[in-house]
């Protein structure tokens, strides 16, 4: 299989599910991939090398960037648009109010000024997103639930008082939605920290949806634009940490990408190792012969502290050429 319907099988399988990828880490097979779903192959880099030979596999799960999408641009949504820039979360805002759905009040998030009814005609590139209902009135709010709940997923949560939310499910129910599915909403939405302001109720609202996102300790959250460029068969070389010691300010699963243009995207956590990746990459780029290798990068303390940073230690990074 090609890099091309590698990454688009990839693409396609995390809009539904999460994935389980195995990397190759050791010679001869190092930096082959292959992604799994329900414990069934998907797609390999070199199905040929399948399975790989004895040695060290790296086993990761995938998923997407967190993409919040809040319905209703009011004073709640206004503070989790703010806090969730700062998570560094993707964002979609939805009203059907100009003056609560624009980008100058939501610079940073992509804004769909438009009636909740006509929102669902259309196919929309989240892919299993984190919805949060929080509109201005009922009726708008279970109207998103309705719909919601039949998209792929991550998360749905819905504001409203205990009595609202009874009825709405209510409802939903007499409709043949199934307890299962009405099981699988947070409501009243966020953790029970007794909030009353927007912000307050906006925090509990996240530290929430990071509870939940951060569940797994293996799972690897990638840049769907990234994935889309990859999708694309657009060649570049993948940085990606794959063993890490110490404090080193990043986690297995950070990525970097170098394509043909010269641009970078993703990080491996930024400071003195990511400007070593970033040379290592311009290096591979430049020179055609080099193949994928792991190469360790590290940072004591000592040298850490004379840098004005807190974090040293040592991480294994993998360069694959795509």
């Amino acid at each position: 299989m090609n890099q091309k319907e590698y990454y688009q099988t990839l693409l396609e399988a995390l809009k539904r599910t999460d994935v389980l990828r195995r990397t190759a880490l050791c010679d001869p097979d190092v930096g082959k991939e292959a992604i799994y779903a329900s414990g069934q192959l998907l797609a390999a880099t070199d199905a040929a090398g399948l399975p790989f030979s004895d040695g060290q596999v790296l086993e990761e799960t995938l998923g997407c960037e967190v993409q919040l999408v809040i319905f209703g641009g009011g004073h709640i949504g206004l503070e989790l648009y703010h806090m969730g820039v700062r998570l560094g979360h993707s964002i979609t805002i939805i009203d059907d109010r100009q003056e609560y759905c624009n980008a100058e009040r939501f610079p940073q998030a992509r804004c769909l000024c438009t009636a909740y009814e006509e929102l669902f005609t259309a196919e929309q590139p989240w892919i299993r997103p984190y919805f949060i209902i929080a509109t201005r009135g009922h009726a708008y709010d279970e109207l998103c639930l309705r719909h919601t709940l039949g998209l792929p997923h991550s998360y749905i949560g819905m504001i409203g008082s205990r009595s609202k939310i009874a009825k709405t499910f209510s409802n939903l129910a007499k409709d043949g939605f199934s307890a299962e599915q009405l099981a699988g909403v947070h409501a009243p939405i966020g953790l029970d920290i007794n909030a009353v302001t927007a912000s307050e109720i906006a925090l509990a609202i996240l530290g929430q949806i990071i509870a939940h996102y951060r569940l797994s300790k293996n799972s690897v959250r990638l840049d769907q634009q990234i994935l889309h460029r990859q999708a694309t068969g657009e060649s570049h070389i993948l940085a990606r940490i794959v063993a890490k010691k110490g404090s080193a300010p990043c986690e297995i699963g950070f990525q970097l990408v170098r394509f043909p243009d010269g641009l970078l995207a993703g990080t491996v956590g930024g400071g003195v190792i990511e400007a070593e990746v970033i040379r290592a990459l311009h290096q591979m780029a430049e020179n055609t012969h080099l193949e994928d290798r792991i190469q360790r990068f590290s940072l004591d303390a000592r040298k850490a502290g004379s840098l004005g940073m807190i974090c040293g230690g040592e991480v294994e990074v993998l360069f694959q050429r795509r």
